[in-house]
C-alpha cells in the first residue's frame, strides 16, 4: 500500500510563496516532497488566498499596514499608467498621421 505523505501546512506555504516569487517550480516542489506535480498544483488553488503571515505586519499599526498596502497599490497604477503613456506614444509615432505632424 502506498502510503501519502502528509505535509504541513507552513511548508506548503513556505513553498507556494517560492513558486510565486519565481524560486522554485511545481514540478521542482513536487519532486522536493515527493509527491506528483497535480498535488502541488492542487495546494496552489486551494492556498490561492492564503500567503505567510510576518511578525513585522503584527507589530505594525493596522493603519499603517493600510497606508502600506494603498502606497504600493498607487505605484502599480503609476507603472500601469506610465507602460500605456509608452505604448501609445510609440503607436502615435509610428502610425501614418503621426508622421505627418
Amino acid at each position: 500500500m502506498n502510503k501519502r505523505r502528509h505535509i504541513h501546512l507552513g511548508e506548503r506555504l513556505g513553498t507556494l510563496e517560492a513558486i510565486r516569487e519565481k524560486r522554485l517550480t511545481a514540478e521542482q516542489a513536487a519532486a522536493n516532497f515527493g509527491v506528483p506535480v497535480e498535488e502541488i498544483h492542487g495546494w496552489m488553488q486551494m492556498h490561492s488566498d492564503d500567503r505567510i503571515f510576518t511578525l513585522d505586519e503584527a507589530r505594525v499599526s493596522p493603519e499603517a499596514l493600510r497606508l502600506s498596502r494603498r502606497a504600493e497599490r498607487l505605484v502599480e497604477l503609476i507603472a500601469a499608467a506610465d507602460l500605456t503613456i509608452r505604448v501609445l506614444s510609440r503607436m502615435l509615432t509610428e502610425s501614418p498621421a503621426g508622421r505627418e505632424a
